[in-house]
């Protein structure tokens, strides 16, 4: 009877097991998306900022000694460096002199899909990221692509995950966890040139929901207003 007791229980366990295992897999029809409301002002966390990340920050698909991400000024077929973030300096200084030759010489690469890009007003170029890591063979390698980077950081659970994934966007970005998605409230602001260097511009803001695949499930302006001259400075 004992014996019973035990293997039923086991089965008890095994089903609610699986039947979490599919909710949390289960794609969210659009009804369900509507249901989750737009954050407020205030409302959420700001995104953590990554020149602060560390490496216990992120929970990689595999072990690497240290990565960087780097941005790149697009110039017609030049790719010039402009700057970038060290996941961490303590990691870095940890490598042999070797790693940290290579890495420092590695060729940034571009993409058709970036994880991130910064368009230049008034300009025909315009700046792109690449991720360059060590792993755990000293061996060195590059990419440029968002498909790269989702499954560099595999599902994603931390603030500094969830900032990388949103590199290709622009803006400020709050967010609130509930489960297994994100809710994010992204402003972002546009500029158009006019008469005496003085810029009108726009402010935006959007209602998006991301899953921790980092696939954007549902995105919605929900607010548009214009602004002229001096305005636009403070924005």
């Amino acid at each position: 009877m004992k014996l019973l007791r035990i293997v039923l229980l086991i089965l008890v366990m095994m089903s609610a097991s699986i039947e979490m295992t599919f909710a949390k897999s289960r794609t969210l029809t659009q009804k369900e998306l509507q249901e989750y409301k737009p954050l407020k002002a205030n409302e959420g966390r700001k995104l953590m900022p990554l020149s602060k990340a560390k490496l216990s920050d992120v929970h990689l698909v595999k072990a690497v000694k240290y990565f960087d991400i780097k941005s790149y000024e697009i110039n017609y077929d030049d790719l010039i460096y402009t700057g970038g973030w060290s996941f961490d300096m303590a990691a870095y200084s940890r490598l042999s002199k070797y790693e940290k030759q290579k890495i420092r010489s590695v060729k940034p690469v571009k993409s058709k899909e970036p994880f991130g890009a910064t368009y230049f007003l008034d300009s025909p170029m315009r700046e792109i990221y690449n991720l360059h890591y060590i792993d755990m063979h000293s061996n060195v390698h590059t990419f440029a692509s968002r498909k790269k980077l989702l499954d560099f950081l595999g599902e994603i659970d931390t603030p500094t995950e969830l900032h990388m994934a949103l590199l290709n966007r622009e803006g400020e970005i709050r967010f609130k966890r509930l489960g297994n998605i994100y809710i994010l409230r992204h402003k972002s602001v546009s500029f158009e040139d006019y008469d005496n260097d003085a810029y009108d511009c726009s402010v935006s803001i959007y209602h998006e929901i991301m899953d921790m695949k980092g696939t954007i499930l549902l995105s919605k302006e929900i607010s548009y207003k214009e602004y002229r001259g001096k305005k636009c400075e403070k924005l």
